[in-house]
């Protein structure tokens, strides 16, 4: 009986699916439900019972099951205890990111991170941040970096970087001569904005509801899927947006777009790292929560 035997025999029996215990470790069904079997047949028992709708424990599948959960711990923290021991962190990581984190921010933090830990293996999953919060209460995913509040029970929470939202114009818009503007020029424009749901906007339309501002006001003439189809639009002159000023950081240097600041407010949003506490610590996992809160990172 192998580690890895037990490891997929334990996410079976949580997840009471093959196709499940598939998406979240990345197997094929047909795979799992081989490895199941060897599993069986070495112990010489039946561990599951399976119809076409459901996956359930024999009462020798739940007697495994218990050991399952103290042999996997003990693995978890053999490795970790070996890794303070040699100074060598190892092993995977499934990471999920909200769409600007991820296409902005992510790959950066994870260049610098694999030059400290080169032997750690990172998967990186990006969806929206509901997506990323089921996921990681599952435990398909170890931890997600996500933008805007997170309301969930059961997830441990932790801002880990600020960011501010600046208006976007292109450098011959008639506002590109300011370096600020007033709600009341900016319902002068036409907009052009990311999709509703997303967090970019739900923080631009909070901020500006809450200094006091009608969001109808604007001149909302095109919605968008992502935030590179928002630079271009604007880029275009189809119409000015508020986007991330990380976001746009090389279309300033190379001025296709300006940023200016709107008067008398501020928007800034927090990106948060989620975990759980019902997943194990890998070392890992605990290597790159130091580094994403900035203990390794500066």
């Amino acid at each position: 009986m192998n580690r890895h035997h037990l490891e997929l025999f334990k996410v079976v029996a949580e997840k009471k699916s093959f196709s499940h215990a598939s998406e979240i470790l990345h197997i094929s069904q047909p795979a799992i439900s081989q490895q199941i079997q060897l599993l069986e047949d070495e112990l010489g028992v039946k561990l599951f019972n399976r119809t076409t709708r459901k996956v359930s424990l024999t009462e020798e599948g739940k007697l495994l099951y218990n050991y399952a959960i103290q042999i996997c711990s003990l693995f978890v923290d053999a490795e970790k205890s070996l890794s303070d021991f040699s100074g060598v962190v190892r092993g995977n990581l499934a990471i999920g990111a909200s769409q600007t984190i991820g296409e902005y921010f992510l790959p950066k933090f994870i260049g610098s991170f694999k030059e400290l830990y080169p032997l750690v293996h990172i998967t990186i999953a990006i969806f929206n941040t509901q997506h990323i919060i089921k996921s990681v209460y599952d435990q398909t995913l170890d931890l997600g970096l996500v933008e805007g509040s997170i309301g969930h029970e059961g997830l441990t929470v932790k801002p880990f970087l600020d960011d501010e939202l600046l208006v976007i114009v292109n450098p011959t818009h008639p506002l590109a001569i300011q370096k600020s503007v007033t709600f009341d020029q900016l319902s002068l424009f036409p907009f052009v904005l990311r999709e509703k749901g997303s967090g970019t906007r739900q923080i631009m339309e909070d901020a500006l509801t809450k200094a006091g501002w009608d969001m109808d006001s604007l001149s909302v003439i095109m919605e968008l899927g992502s935030t590179e189809a928002v630079k271009s639009a604007v880029e275009a002159n189809l119409g000015i947006s508020i986007l991330s000023e990380k976001t746009v950081q090389k279309e300033l240097q190379f001025k296709t777009l300006k940023a200016l600041t709107i008067e008398g407010l501020k928007i800034m949003r927090k990106f948060y790292v989620i975990t759980t506490s019902k997943k194990y610590s890998t070392p890992a996992m605990e290597q790159f929560l130091n580094f994403i809160s900035g203990e390794k990172r500066g």
